[in-house]
């Protein structure tokens, strides 16, 4: 009797040292944030909706958002390709960071080391094109507003259009407006 009784007391004693395992890791695993923020789905739905509710051909979604450091945000640009020939389109995207007020940050260097853009996107006549843009906010980066301009370049081949890097506000085949986006970066 006084062995059944211990090895009972020890499997108590096991059962609630498992438990109290089990509900640490747990709590554990849920306090983790995901290090990347992907706004894809949600960005698509939005942009679908801009260009059936606007006379848009170009738009990026999210237009502002505000992001922890070290996290890796990705951003969506929609084309439309309403040519009035009616010919497909190549696109290349550019991100470059227009101004910021977080002190002592280099434009180039953030341009350069924090956006990922994508290569040239086809759109074929009267159609739409979705594609990603990256912005890898380094765990360093200083608290502030980060005003990012977005531009499309089109061409009727993918050499027309240009590399992301030739596509710049002076660009003489901008397609749309450039985008403005907003990223606020907290601490």
């Amino acid at each position: 009797m006084e062995l059944s009784l211990g090895f009972i007391v020890m499997v108590v004693f096991a059962v609630i040292l498992l438990s109290l395992a089990i509900f640490w890791v747990r709590g554990f695993f849920v306090s983790l944030e995901p290090l990347t923020v992907d706004l894809t789905q949600q960005a698509q739905s939005e942009i679908s909706k801009t260009f059936q509710n606007t006379d848009k051909n170009f738009a990026v979604w999210p237009s502002r958002y505000t992001i922890a450091p070290g996290k890796r945000l990705i951003l969506a640009a929609g084309i439309k390709n309403n040519d009035e020939q009616g010919n497909k389109l190549y696109f290349a995207i550019n991100m470059r960071l227009s101004s910021t007020n977080a002190p002592g940050v280099d434009i180039d260097t953030v341009t350069n080391e924090w956006v990922l853009v994508p290569g040239v996107t086809k759109a074929d006549a009267s159609s739409t094109a979705n594609t990603e843009l990256t912005l890898n906010i380094p765990a360093n980066a200083k608290a502030g507003s980060y005003l990012f301009s977005i531009y499309a370049c089109y061409g009727e081949t993918a050499a027309d259009a240009g590399t992301p890097v030739d596509c710049n506000i002076e660009s003489d085949n901008l397609w749309g407006s450039p985008q403005p986006v907003t990223i606020i970066i907290e601490s």
